[in-house]
C-alpha cells in the first residue's frame, strides 16, 4: 500500500482515544476463554485519509468486526500463515470495506497469566482453545464491558518494516498500566511511563511528588530523569 506522504494527527488521536478505552473498558470473551488484552498495536488504512503502509491489508482486517485475523503473507483470505516469531493475532475493529483496522494484540492476560509478544498470545490462544488457525478466525468473539483503573501508556510500534514510512514514529502501541504492569518485560518500559508523566507535568495533572511515586509504584524505581524535578 502506497503512503499519501502526510500523516494525520486528528485520526492518530481519535485511534489513541479508542485504544485506550478498548483497554481500559473491555476484555475479550472467546469460546469460554477470557482475554484480557494488555499491549496492543494499532493499525488502520483508509485511502486518502491514513495511508499507512505498515498494515497488512489482508480481507480479514475490513469488514470483519470482532472476529481475529491470523497474520499471513499476502492479502487474500486463504494466503498462507506467518510463522514463528512472524506470526500474530489481531483483533479487528474495522466494519467497512473501505477501512482496514485492527488491533494486533502483544500482550494479554489469559487464565491469569500474564502473555507478553505477538506469537506467544497466539499459541496460548490456540492451545487454550485447541482450535486451528482456520478455525480461531470463524468464531466471533464477544466484547465484554469492564472496568480498569490503570492508565494507558504509547509507544511508537516495535519492528515496523520499510514500509510504513513516516507512519514509523506514530505513537500507536498501546499499553496498560495497572497491576500486571510492574512484573511485565514490556519493550521501551521506561520510555513510556517517563513520557506519560513528563506530560502530567506539563499538563499540571501531577505534581511532581506524585510523579515519582507512580515512577517507583509501577517500575519499582525512580527513573534518572525524575529524581531531578
Amino acid at each position: 500500500m502506497e503512503s499519501s506522504g502526510i500523516v494525520n494527527l486528528k485520526v492518530i488521536d481519535n485511534l489513541k482515544h479508542d485504544a485506550e478505552a478498548f483497554l481500559t473498558t473491555t476484555y475479550l470473551e472467546y469460546q469460554g476463554v477470557a482475554i484480557w488484552p494488555k499491549e496492543i498495536e494499532v493499525y488502520y488504512y483508509k485511502k486518502d485519509v491514513f495511508e499507512d503502509g505498515s498494515v497488512h491489508g489482508n480481507n480479514l482486517q475490513r469488514n470483519n468486526k470482532n472476529h481475529f485475523y491470523v497474520h499471513r503473507w499476502g492479502m487474500g483470505e486463504k494466503d498462507k500463515y506467518k510463522g514463528g516469531n512472524r506470526a500474530g493475532l489481531d483483533f479487528v475493529v474495522s466494519d467497512s470495506v473501505n477501512v482496514y483496522y485492527s488491533y494486533l494484540i502483544r500482550s494479554a492476560v489469559i487464565g491469569e497469566k500474564l502473555i507478553i509478544g505477538p506469537n506467544k498470545v497466539l499459541k496460548y490462544l490456540t492451545d487454550a482453545c485447541g482450535l486451528l488457525y482456520e478455525e480461531l478466525e470463524s468464531i466471533r468473539v464477544n466484547l465484554v464491558g469492564s472496568n480498569s483503573d490503570g492508565n494507558v501508556v504509547f509507544s511508537n510500534r516495535i519492528n515496523l518494516g520499510e514500509n510504513a514510512g513516516e507512519y514509523k514514529d506514530c505513537e500507536l502501541r498501546a499499553v496498560l498500566c495497572d497491576r500486571w504492569f510492574r512484573d511485565g518485560k514490556y519493550p521501551l518500559k521506561e520510555k513510556m511511563i517517563v513520557d506519560f508523566l513528563l506530560k502530567q507535568l506539563e499538563l499540571m495533572r501531577m505534581a511532581p511528588n506524585q510523579a515519582i511515586v507512580y515512577a517507583k509504584n509501577n517500575l519499582g524505581y525512580i527513573p534518572s530523569v525524575l529524581k531531578n524535578l
